[in-house]
């Protein structure tokens, strides 16, 4: 991380989770990420962010994993790279850069293989920490109870999944439940990752009382958020319902993954999420008490770490 010079940028990120509504909070940002440069807050769009930085760090990471991927990114490659990517930014001294991507610890797929909250996270989190050239002064992250997290988690990587590494609901479950997953592991890697940044939390499940509050911590206090522009209607897909994924694997089971997989977009409009399809769920009631605990535990730990804020709605 480099060391703290006068005149700086003030430099925020927003590391998702996956399947947080992180989405919304960078559709607010982009909407209104002209107001913000008038009052010296840049807002990186996250598909730039993703394209030229995220993703470059990822590369670095797998080649340092020795994971064979066609594209290879050596940490000078990277280096250039970020130093390229963070002099496009027009931020003066002082003044806020936002980083959003909620691939900054991996992707959905690393989650549903292995069972774990971002199994590669101890390569990737540092890699995209380190070559920020400016120290990040705050990270601010989602948690999400495991159940639905993992749940949500499963139907994102049906969407890109290919019949050769297709993973069923079932594996899926074994390995969630013989690994614990915690969000205590990774807030300790993005404390030690950015060790001059303070870290704000908040569970997903409070989003809809904490969002104003979430976007003016992440613009500044000394901007007013409240007239803010909100997004526009997303013209995305919906999610597939719990209807959908049974037919998907059901199909895959017929005639192959690759197959069922390339109708994926046809069963989940026959049987799209909504008042005729509940959403996905794959757990009996006794495995969500068992996560709902575990979750309620976690929490407990995180709310007591040094340098961390949980935010709470009642606040």
């Amino acid at each position: 991380m480099a060391v703290q010079q006068e005149g700086q940028p003030y430099v925020i990120v927003h590391g998702g989770v996956n399947k947080t509504a992180t989405s919304y909070v960078q559709a607010i940002l982009k909407r209104n990420a002209g107001k913000l440069r008038k009052r010296g807050v840049h807002y990186i769009h996250h598909r730039h962010t993703r394209k030229d930085y995220t993703y470059p760090c990822q590369l670095n990471g797998y080649e340092k994993l020795g994971l064979d991927y066609r594209r290879k990114f050596s940490d000078a490659a990277l280096a250039d790279q970020a130093r390229a990517f963070f002099d496009t930014v027009p931020a003066g001294p002082g003044e806020r850069i936002i980083l959003s991507d909620e691939n900054m610890s991996g992707h959905c797929g690393h989650c549903v293989r292995t069972g774990d909250v971002y199994n590669l996270r101890n390569t990737l989190v540092p890699i995209f920490a380190s070559n920020i050239p400016f120290p990040v002064k705050e990270v601010h992250l989602a948690i999400r109870e495991y159940a639905d997290f993992f749940a949500s988690a499963y139907v994102e990587f049906l969407r890109s999944a290919s019949g050769q590494h297709l993973v069923s609901d079932l594996e899926m479950k074994r390995a969630v439940l013989s690994r614990l997953p915690s969000w205590v592991d990774l807030v300790e890697l993005v404390q030690k990752s950015f060790p001059t940044a303070e870290i704000i939390l908040w569970r997903h499940e409070d989003f809809g009382a904490l969002s104003p509050r979430i976007i003016r911590n992440l613009c500044g206090s000394e901007v007013d958020v409240s007239d803010f522009a909100l997004p526009k209607r997303s013209n995305d897909r919906p999610s597939a319902s719990h209807r959908a994924i049974e037919v998907l694997l059901s199909e895959a089971s017929r005639i192959g993954g690759a197959a069922a997989l390339a109708k994926r977009a046809e069963i989940q409009d026959r049987y799209p999420r909504g008042p005729d399809w509940p959403r996905y769920d794959p757990w009996s009631p006794q495995e969500r008490d068992h996560f709902r605990m575990l979750y309620r535990k976690d929490t407990d730990l995180l709310r007591d770490m040094k340098d961390v804020t949980l935010l709470a709605p009642s606040e």
